[in-house]
């Protein structure tokens, strides 16, 4: 009898525990989760060189078919704007048209990848014309987060996110933030962004807020998710 007392107390116990466990695990994500240990990165490569024009581009692929289809894409079509752009003529200070590709910023979590694609074509004029594209996905699904799924995983409206990266442009800028309207709420200017685990992060891209010069900026705001 004794030894059936003792072995029910070991269940209980037993379960009380398990409980604990799954109650304490239970962590909400705000997108599907998947293993983080099928990440992988590989770096995929454009060389081409012709007389009318060069690509040379460099994209993260991460073995994750949907994600890495839309990422190529994305090089794939800046490669294709290069390729057939008209020719520049023989008194040109450039002989081609040229397309460089690049990326940063990296990030894959349990719930999302995110990454930067800087872009950088120059068909002549005084310098390159430089998209910093943010590219993030739900890692499980592979579909491309929206603005309204960025918004979402910072508790803020769109309102309330510009008039705050107006503030922060402001602090980063001073009198250098010239162009007010690149900040105004509306999803063409807070369409590129990246997530990492602790942040969203808005991308303003040249000219957006700012004379060439000062470059690309960002602003930065808490996931509360």
């Amino acid at each position: 009898m004794k030894k059936i007392v003792t072995l029910l107390i070991i269940l209980a116990a037993l379960i009380c525990l398990l409980i604990l466990i799954l109650t304490f695990t239970n962590v909400r994500t705000p997108f599907s989760a998947a293993s983080p240990e099928s990440f992988s990165m590989t770096t995929a490569q454009i060389h081409e060189n012709t007389d009318t024009y060069a690509v040379n581009a460099q994209y993260p692929q991460f073995g994750i078919p949907s994600i890495d289809t839309q990422i190529q894409k994305t090089v794939e079509a800046a490669a294709d704007d290069i390729r057939s752009a008209p020719a520049n003529p023989p008194d040109s200070a450039v002989t081609q048209n040229t397309l460089d590709g690049s990326f940063d910023k990296v990030y894959a979590g349990p719930d999302v990848i995110s990454i930067e694609l800087i872009l950088s074509e120059y068909t002549g004029g005084a310098h390159p014309n430089t998209a910093f594209a943010g590219m993030s996905f739900d890692r499980a699904t592979g579909k491309e987060l929206t603005l309204d799924d960025a918004l979402r995983l910072t508790g803020l409206t769109l309102e309330q996110v510009a008039a705050q990266s107006s503030v922060q442009l402001q602090q980063q800028l001073g009198s250098g933030f010239q162009f007010q309207d690149g900040a105004a709420p509306t999803a063409d200017n807070y369409g590129q962004f990246l997530v990492d685990q602790k942040n969203v992060t808005f991308i303003f891209g040249e000219y957006q807020v700012a004379a060439y010069s000062a470059g690309v900026q960002y602003v930065s705001f808490p996931r509360k998710q």
